[in-house]
């Protein structure tokens, strides 16, 4: 054996004796004491630990067995202590998340050992799940609940719930990272023994000191003594930032852009205070005073890394996210006035948190038994009066998806759509595995349309079922958005493809689990295009164009006609308050405007004057006195002035409300049962040329006051085919007049002339002749008689007259109900007859008006007064 080979040999045999440990600055236990049965010393130590990230301790281990099983002390948690300078011990605790043999040489086997906290376990978990209304305290713990040595305590911080938190695709330590920056959290380890415990806080200002109360740390230059526990180098160092931070925010229930500004409170010297301006897009902030309170805390991440101090030394208490202060260093000394016109803090009275540190440790078992041990560190810090946070990404990667996603709309069970007063539904997301599809798997997510003004655009709105595409507002997770929905194998489109793919449209369906529904369709079909709008209900539907029957998925069927149809099961109505046209007269490609009318209005004109003209014609031969049918006349051509209109514009007719039918070729009413038509004014009827009446029955008309009837040329016949004609005036005379002969003929038995008093017939001016008790003649001229005379005794004939009835009163009454047709008593109302007579009344028990009687039919109105008893 060289001489080389006994030295290290006889090293390796101190080092693994039973007391090597305790004569070195290093120890390593398992404190559970669930190591390897081998001797395991820890000979170099390198580690990293900062505030908000995880630490990291790489170990170099010393064996006298080369073959210890690696997986037998993963997972393991080890502590390596550090002897202080006080005898003391300094803890780093963790777990071994790595292990490895390296190398044998000269009795040791060397092995190196990473261990990392607890929560360097949460980046071996990856999940996809949303959490609704908790806070960020709750999202923590639902998180860390799965590892089973969580160790942690949060100080209080902003409980302010969180509507969705998602987690895509992602591990949940850069999920808790991501929640913990944003709300401005950070954390460091507190070390002990047995157990490495997180500490999370949003206040750096309450960072207590490393060991008591103003722990102090001595400067050593590099002239004095390095062998006692202190601070050797110490450099101040400022760099450049921005000078203030302003964000802004769009929330949909208080539309429009909000920002909010702050201003450094770093003092940089001479230096334009550059602007950092962020879009926080989406729900970022709601109100002015939160988004201050933001733009505080995006300021406070730039200020942190504007004035910092690195140190380096071998003081062995050093930790991250606890304080000390600086002894004995030269800045403490006041400056020129020239640098510091005003008297600042000394620098002996400062406290400054300590933010990172690397350090590195070595036993040196190789060297042989009383070689010294060696420890140096190097750290950065901030003042304490500077707030420290992470901010967003620092441990972190953004929880962005650019992509597009699936979702399934949800809902109450039975609930066909599941909405809210902003058309907002809620999704299952398929990659959400705490999700039970119903209305609890997500919040309210909104619905993109087409168009979304103030009350006004199109709503659609996806029903329970439904598959719908899912965007990201400002590509953050936590802000979906509905794009649309797509068919998939349980929903498939309404109209059967590809054979129905020239057919494009929309079609619902009844809530409820009903089989009806609404269909609106542009068919573009090659030279027979449609456009359809139909209702299930009573089959109600409009079509247009080249009309082919379209009713359910299987799409066209057969053709049924051109043009437009408009047909119900139940009832129609068209109603224009402002007058209404239905014409077949021609406008070519809907030529001209669409109220033209010009041929119709016309006719009107020319109907209006026929009228006229015969009317006058017939005051002219007496047929009818003023007032009567000209009035008639007058209204139509009143009638005709609103149709044809006379504003001035582009579109003149109909000024007022008429309904108007016209056609070149013809119109036709008919119908199974009978006809009506009513004015409550004048109904005229003109033809160009003949107006005719068929009556299969009878032709009745009956009159109230007068019937006058006029034929200007050509005569006039009433001829009885069969039966009787009688022609009576009941309560005056009847004349007849005739410009030349008048005959009064019975084809096959008498003329019968009858006069209750008597008959007189009068002829060439001077003669009469009177029938009565006697018969007497009056006459100038002679009487004379050819034929033989012959004289008789006296003799009477008896004559029946028919007695008319005179009982015609006109007897009427009026009764006041209310809404459930109960008698109204003592309602006031007021009566018009049609003579102009005006009666004041109330009502009687049965709530009727009084009987109202005249000799003939009569018009009266009842106006009620608006008195209730």
């Amino acid at each position: 054996m060289g001489e080389i080979q006994a030295i290290a040999a006889g090293a390796a045999r101190s080092a693994f004796s039973g007391a090597s440990q305790h004569n070195r600055i290093m120890r390593l236990d398992f404190p559970f004491e669930d190591g390897p049965p081998a001797i395991l010393l820890p000979n170099k130590l390198k580690v990293s630990e900062a505030v908000s990230r995880c630490f990291r301790i790489v170990v170099e281990a010393l064996s006298d067995d080369p073959q210890i099983p690696l997986k037998i002390v993963m997972g393991k948690m080890v502590t390596i202590s550090l002897v202080r300078e006080d005898g003391s011990l300094r803890y780093f605790n963790g777990y071994v998340t790595e292990f490895r043999f390296v190398r044998s040489d000269g009795g040791f086997a060397f092995y190196q050992m990473v261990l990392e906290p607890w929560l360097a376990f949460t980046r071996l978990r990856k999940n996809s799940m949303s959490f609704h209304n908790k806070s960020v305290r709750e999202i923590t713990e639902d998180t860390l609940k799965h590892y089973r040595p969580a160790d942690w305590h949060m100080y209080p911080v902003d409980e302010s719930k969180l509507t969705v938190a998602n987690q895509y695709n992602e591990t949940d330590y850069n999920h808790l990272h991501r929640r913990w920056e944003a709300l401005g959290l950070h954390y460091w380890y507190e070390h002990e023994f047995g157990r490495h415990k997180l500490m999370i806080s949003d206040n750096s200002f309450l960072a207590e000191p490393i060991d008591e109360e103003a722990y102090l740390i001595p400067f050593h230059d590099k002239g004095g003594s390095r062998e006692d526990d202190g601070i050797h180098e110490w450099t101040a160092i400022r760099r450049l930032g921005p000078g203030q931070v302003t964000l802004a925010s769009t929330d949909y229930k208080n539309p429009g852009a909000q920002r909010a500004s702050v201003d450094s409170g770093n003092q940089q010297g001479d230096v334009f205070p550059y602007e950092i301006y962020e879009d926080t897009g989406a729900y970022g902030f709601r109100m002015r005073s939160d988004g201050e309170q933001l733009a505080a805390r995006r300021m406070e991440e730039q200020d942190k890394n504007r004035q910092y101090f690195e140190a380096a030394g071998n003081d062995r208490s050093v930790l991250p996210g606890r304080t000390f202060k600086l002894g004995d260093h030269f800045s403490a000394e006041p400056r020129s006035p020239e640098y510091d016109p005003e008297p600042r803090r000394s620098i002996g009275d400062r406290r400054y948190l300590i933010l990172d540190v690397e350090h590195e440790a070595t036993n040196n078992y190789q060297a042989g038994v009383g070689a010294p041990s060696q420890y140096e560190n190097r750290f950065t810090c901030i003042r304490k009066d500077i707030r420290w946070r992470p901010g967003p990404g620092f441990n972190s990667a953004p929880g962005t998806n650019m992509g597009l996603h699936t979702a399934a709309v949800v809902g109450p069970a039975g609930a066909d759509i599941h909405t809210d007063g902003y058309g907002r539904v809620k999704l299952q997301f398929p990659w959400d595995r705490l999700g039970k599809y119903d209305e609890n798997s997500s919040p309210w997510i909104r619905v993109m349309t087409p168009a979304a003004g103030n009350e006004f655009g199109q709503v659609r709105l996806p029903r329970v079922g439904e598959e719908v595409g899912v965007v990201y507002s400002n590509g953050n997770i936590d802000h979906p958005l509905i794009l649309g929905a797509v068919y998939n194998g349980k929903h498939m489109p309404p109209w059967k493809l590809p054979e129905q793919s020239a057919l494009a449209g929309l079609r619902s369906r009844e809530l409820g689990g009903g089989s009806r529904g609404n269909h609106l369709i542009l068919d573009d079909t090659k030279e027979q295009i449609q456009a359809q709008l139909k209702s299930d209900h009573q089959c109600s539907q409009l079509s247009l164009g080249h009309i082919t029957r379209i009713e359910d998925t299987s799409g066209r069927k057969d053709a049924r006609g051109e043009g437009w149809e408009l047909t119900t099961n139940a009832w129609g109505v068209a109603r224009a308050a402002q007058g209404m046209l239905i014409t077949t007269e021609a406008r070519l490609n809907a030529a001209s405007h669409a109220k033209d009318l010009g041929e119709t209005a016309q006719r009107l004109a020319s109907a209006a004057q026929i009228q006229e003209q015969l009317a006058a014609m017939a005051l002219d031969h007496e047929a009818q006195e003023s007032g009567q049918q000209d009035e008639a006349a007058e209204d139509v051509k009143a009638q005709n002035s609103a149709i044809r209109g006379a504003a001035k514009g582009s579109s003149p007719e109909l000024s007022e409300p008429h309904l108007v039918m016209a056609s070149p070729a013809g119109i036709e009413l008919t119908s199974a049962q009978s006809t009506h038509i009513a004015s409550e004014r004048h109904t005229a009827i003109t033809s160009g040329k003949s107006l005719s009446l068929a009556s299969v029955d009878s032709l009745f008309a009956s009159v109230g006051k007068t019937f006058r009837l006029f034929v200007h040329k050509a005569g006039m016949k009433l001829i009885a085919a069969a039966g009787k004609v009688s022609v009576q005036a009941q309560t005056d005379d009847v004349e007849i007049i005739a410009n030349k002969v008048l005959e009064m003929i019975s084809d096959t038995e008498w003329v019968n002339i009858r006069g209750k008093k008597g008959i007189r017939m009068y002829g060439g001016g001077k003669n009469m002749v009177e029938i009565g008790e006697q018969v007497q003649f009056f006459t100038a001229a002679p009487v004379l008689f050819h034929g033989n005379l012959e004289t008789l005794p006296p003799k009477s004939v008896s004559q029946a007259f028919n007695e008319r009835s005179r009982d015609y009163q006109f007897d009427q009454e009026v009764n006041f109900v209310d809404a459930n047709l109960k008698p109204e008593k003592a309602v006031a109302y007021e009566l018009v007859r049609g003579d102009g007579t005006v009666m004041d009344g109330k009502t009687a028990a049965s709530g009727s008006t009084e009987v109202q009687k005249s000799g003939g039919f009569d018009s009266y109105t009842i106006r009620y007064k608006g008195e209730l008893p």
